[in-house]
């Protein structure tokens, strides 16, 4: 079951886009959506994030749906994940209720290949999931209170937290080792003029197919939300520089992607970062894609890629034949703008000698 809680200024379309977005993200982990409850309000309540009439409609869906797993639109507080829980265990005491970051971290656990997304994951979950875990401290030092002493729900609060510390410490170590390895692949390849071209996108915009395509390569790629998350580097030959360039692909981005998610990341985006040249690829039949562009450049932005070069590349012509060419290239003329069908090759030549043209131009 899907719940969310949303403005008021929010209009059904505008429910239905992010719903239908979470929904995705469902699918991709492999579930279904069997119920939606969705409030509109000035702000979440603060102890059970929708208000008490939307939550035991909640509950009577989880009874007849037999619903398993509740995922909330939004990052819980530990608090507002465990008065749902207490709440809900009544129609089903085996329920769990989800945010969307920890479905998002899920997701990654399945899909992460190398030792750096593995690590990356973990800390992401431990940094989000610690908040829960002292709050579950929390309340059971409450439990054990009264006594004349330091409760045994204290006491773990604290074993919690130093475990917490030390667990996090020695993720953040190997990932600072596997950085290093990186920044140093980075600098060999800078020392040995080797110029570098990194695919960014909006998660299921067909970057990975495009990446295939380009290096001849077959990394592994699907209809779904995060399908690939690991970075993965081929080469590129561009005839009329009689250079190869170092083509990455990156992790898919969505709305509302949480800093901690960022931050987790920034090492498997470095090949971005240090980048000589941004592909950044578009959905040109998604009927959000303006609102996707927005969210992509805002992430570039976060990571300090807003003075890169940058070619938009719009795939998936062969998909929507009604776009608005002419409309699009006045509107993001200083990017390149080029039209092309990963899936069946058209426009690729002409977005070749885009690419070539903007090297030529920065070298």
């Amino acid at each position: 079951m899907l719940m969310g809680f949303f403005p008021k200024f929010f209009t059904n379309d505008d429910i239905l886009l992010e719903l239908e977005e979470l929904d995705s993200l469902v699918k991709t982990y492999g579930g279904q959506t069997k119920a939606l409850i969705v409030q509109k309000g000035i702000h979440p309540s603060f102890t059970s994030y929708l208000g008490s009439g939307k939550v035991q409609q909640a509950s009577d869906q989880i009874s007849k749906e037999k619903i398993d797993i509740v995922v909330a639109n939004d990052a819980l507080r530990s608090g507002q994940l465990y008065t749902l829980e207490k709440i809900f265990q009544r129609a089903n005491s085996n329920i769990q209720v989800w945010d969307k970051i920890y479905l998002i971290l899920n997701i990654f656990d399945l899909h992460a290949q190398t030792a750096d997304a593995k690590l990356q994951i973990k800390i992401a979950s431990l940094k989000h999931m610690g908040p829960r875990i002292f709050g579950m401290g929390h309340i059971l030092s409450r439990q054990a209170g009264g006594i004349g002493t330091r409760g045994i729900g204290e006491t773990n609060t604290e074993i919690m937290k130093r475990h917490w510390r030390q667990e996090i410490y020695a993720i953040k170590k190997k990932i600072n080792e596997l950085e290093q390895n990186r920044f140093q692949q980075i600098e060999k390849r800078k020392k040995q003029g080797l110029i570098t071209v990194s695919l960014v996108g909006y998660t299921n915009c067909g970057k990975t197919t495009l990446f295939n395509l380009l290096t001849k390569k077959n990394k592994y790629a699907d209809d779904k939300l995060f399908a690939t998350l690991d970075s993965s580097s081929g080469k590129l030959y561009l005839s009329d520089l009689n250079k190869t360039v170092l083509l990455t692909d990156t992790i898919g981005f969505i709305r509302n992607l949480p800093l901690i998610l960022i931050n987790s990341f920034k090492s498997t985006l470095m090949e971005s970062v240090n980048a000589d040249l941004i592909l950044h690829l578009i959905d040109v039949s998604d009927k959000e894609m303006f609102t996707k562009i927005k969210v992509v450049e805002e992430i570039l932005n976060e990571l300090d890629l807003s003075q890169t070069k940058k070619i938009y590349v719009f795939n998936k012509i062969d998909t929507d034949k009604k776009f608005d060419k002419i409309y699009i290239v006045n509107n993001f003329q200083k990017y390149y703008p080029q039209f092309i069908s990963a899936r069946n090759t058209k426009g690729i030549d002409q977005l070749l000698k885009t690419i070539e043209d903007n090297l030529n131009e920065k070298n």
